[in-house]
């Protein structure tokens, strides 16, 4: 009996490994975004325009790689039961690395080196956002509603940045046009730690039953992603990163009217002289 509880505990144990795996798949890409962004502002230096756009390509596909196992590695644990304490703050620091020290770097050597001080500056601001946002993230955990995100999530703010740029991967030697990016990027950490609500794919019900024209929506979206990937990402970054503060404005446009108990509303009636 005891050799089959330590047996359990055994294979218990080993099932934690799969969600971990995919959190340090995570991290790799993250690190390889950050290695990347290196070799551009190396290839910058020197000249080479062309090995820089290059490198700012692969540091942008690595984002959306990691972000991809990022969604994974939760939805394999709670598939497997194999979520822990361990796992959520190995998960928040991960995050941390990839979706807030490499897309700081990618954007300061892509866009904000032109800018010097100022645009190190921004790009320390972005990963703050990033680091505050997840401790709040941990903190509010089960506190609030799980359809909304209290914060644009962190690895929607690193893609909208990453899809910016490898939309456009040349390096931005312009003083204007790097102005123009190190504000998208303050309005991007801001929107992280602000307290407007973005919608979060936890609320959304996969398991109802939708009509075939869902499925060819779908198809129709994969295929347009697939025939122009870089605009594609792009619209769907901005779209996604506008759709908080656009949903908050009409809601206080248009406020939600709240059910009147018909109950309430006669005995209201009855006691009125």
């Amino acid at each position: 009996m005891i050799q089959r509880q330590d047996v359990r505990k055994k294979l218990r144990r080993g099932v934690y490994i799969v969600p971990t795996s995919f959190t340090m798949l995570n991290i790799f890409f993250g690190f390889r975004s950050i290695v990347n962004s290196m070799r551009g502002a190396e290839a910058i230096a020197l000249g080479r325009m062309d090995l820089a756009v290059h490198a700012f390509e692969i540091a942008c596909i690595s984002l959306l790689i990691a972000a991809v196992f990022d969604t994974f590695d939760g939805l394999v644990a709670r598939q497997l039961g194999a979520t822990s304490e361990f796992g959520k703050e190995y998960d928040s620091l991960a995050d941390v690395v990839t979706f807030g020290c490499a897309p700081a770097v990618l954007v300061y050597a892509w866009g904000l080196q032109s800018l010097g001080k100022l645009g190190v500056g921004i790009a320390f601001l972005f990963l703050v956002s990033v680091s505050l946002r997840l401790a709040r993230f941990n903190v509010m955990t089960g506190k609030t509603d799980y359809r909304y995100f209290v914060g644009l999530p962190s690895p929607a703010g690193a893609l909208t940045l990453a899809a910016v740029i490898y939309y456009a991967p040349a390096p931005v030697l312009d003083h204007r046009f790097a102005s123009v990016i190190m504000i998208l990027t303050a309005l991007t950490a801001f929107a992280m730690v602000s307290p407007i609500r973005w919608r979060a794919q936890k609320g959304i019900n996969f398991q109802k039953g939708r009509s075939l024209m869902y499925i060819v929506v779908i198809a129709a979206i994969l295929a347009v992603a697939w025939a122009w990937p870089r605009p594609f990402l792009l619209f769907f970054a901005i779209a996604y990163l506008a759709s908080g503060p656009l949903i908050r404005l009409w809601t206080i446009v248009f406020p939600p009217q709240i059910p009147i108990d018909g109950a309430s509303l006669v005995g209201s009636r009855e006691s009125q002289p």
